[in-house]
């Protein structure tokens, strides 16, 4: 079983650290041997001295150890994701690492990149990050609004494109397996994966299965101790933005990841949640090994042009009809969420920094590229009870005002490896399997 990948602290940070530290070495040496050295404006020693250096080397000393002084907002920008697996640098080498110092390294990781679930900002640095967290931890507030008349369309209206549409669920064949875990088992507005150890890290609320215990604090032990709503004993987590009645009154009004970020409205509890994995391609598929992380769509696809969007949506009777916007269904119709997650792995990485570069979408044959190797496609299919009319909304960043290309799902795979290669068997022998013990 491939072990986590380590990330190490970003280059520049490390550099900056580095030179900061060797220019004040220099400088006490000038400073003990030229008494012209302290008259210098602007001197080296002087301006690292300053209440602003003294910041910024508190900041580095963070990304480079996340060790002494950690707290929830020290941990990064918002949705910080660094995707740092078990184990420091020295010691990364070893199997067994408990969850904990996964837990840590993926909060280390969060001071040198801004993660938008899974979209790293690469050219802002540690200090930059934490400044505008204590600034403002959570941004886009003043700039919150529902959904658009244009962001809806009658159903009627959509191409037949059988169901070909954004990327995943290409090509699938041989058998399938899936796992019933009910459908919403907890709600909260955290992201343990994006933003390891922050409350209200997602700004905006979550739906639950699997898992009992998924929160801002999760980690790998943590998630391996605690219970399951799936009915196999199956302790994988399976997460996604909730569905609003825009209609009705939430359980969260004034608080964080509700009304104060712009989340208003009654919960949907989905009609099913469907969870399956799927052969895809010309090649048989390889277990999914424990412990893999990933995500699909783009939470702030908006500020990010659209990059990683893989929003689907339609209605019961008419799937051969898939639109990015929120469909108006017919009468005797319900809404439903196709969650399409990649399933082509680099068969080393359990994550990456962005919880992306480790897997890749097959091409529109279901075939993964070179040097990744197939493994199940996981689809989440959600059915609601659709409001009537326009007022419904998916939960959002409150700048992305529930624009329904937001729609994102992130998992961890907590199932056993005897379960996981009984469920790729299940797929290569073209069975269909159900609830596979664990």
């Amino acid at each position: 079983m491939p072990r986590r990948g380590r990330h190490r602290t970003s280059v520049p940070t490390r550099l900056i650290a580095a030179v900061a530290a060797l220019l004040v070495t220099a400088g006490v040496v000038v400073a003990a041997g030229s008494a012209a050295a302290d008259d210098q404006d602007g001197g080296l020693f002087s301006a690292l001295s300053s209440d602003e250096s003294s910041e910024r080397s508190g900041d580095d000393q963070d990304g480079e150890t996340g060790q002494e002084e950690e707290s929830d907002e020290g941990s990064g920008g918002e949705e910080s994701g660094d995707g740092s697996e078990d184990g420091t640098e020295e010691d990364g080498q070893q199997d067994g690492q408990d969850g904990a110092d996964g837990q840590e390294q993926r909060r280390e990781q969060a001071n040198d990149f801004v993660e938008d679930e899974g979209e790293v900002d690469a050219d802002r640095e540690a200090p930059e990050v934490e400044a505008a967290e204590a600034a403002d931890p959570f941004p886009g507030r003043a700039e919150q609004a529902d959904a658009d008349e244009s962001d809806f369309v009658d159903i009627a209206d959509v191409d037949d494109n059988n169901g070909e549409f954004g990327e995943g669920g290409r090509r699938l064949t041989g058998g399938s397996y899936t796992v019933d875990c009910g459908v919403s088992d907890h709600n909260n507005s955290d992201n343990y994966m994006a933003a390891p150890g922050k409350q209200n890290g997602a700004q905006h609320v979550h739906d639950y299965v699997g898992n009992e215990s998924t929160d801002a604090n999760s980690d790998d032990q943590s998630l391996e101790q605690a219970g399951t709503s799936c009915v196999n004993g199956d302790q994988s987590t399976f997460f996604w933005p909730v569905l609003r009645d825009l209609n009705g009154t939430g359980p969260d009004v004034d608080e964080d990841g509700g009304t104060l970020d712009g989340n208003r409205g009654a919960i949907l509890r989905p009609r099913s949640a469907q969870l399956s994995f799927h052969g895809h391609g010309d090649e048989p598929v390889e277990p999914m090994p424990t412990h893999l992380m990933m995500i699909m769509g783009n939470a702030k696809q908006g500020a990010q042009g659209g990059e990683n969007a893989n929003a689907k949506y339609t209605c019961t009777g008419q799937e051969e009809r898939v639109t990015s916007k929120y469909p108006i269904c017919g009468a005797g119709s319900n809404l439903v969420r196709i969650l399409d997650y990649p399933s082509c792995w680099d068969g080393q990485n359990l994550e990456s920094k962005n919880f992306r570069d480790h897997m890749a979408f097959t091409d529109e044959d279901g075939n993964c590229g070179d040097g990744f190797t197939p493994v199940p496609a996981l689809r989440i299919t959600l059915t609601y009870d659709q409001p009537e009319g326009r007022a419904f909304q998916i939960d959002s960043f409150p700048n992305e005002q529930h624009a329904p290309e937001t729609d994102h799902s992130d998992f961890e795979n907590l199932a056993t490896e005897d379960s996981n290669e009984a469920g790729a068997a299940c797929i290569n022998e073209n069975r269909t399997c159900a609830n596979l013990q664990q």
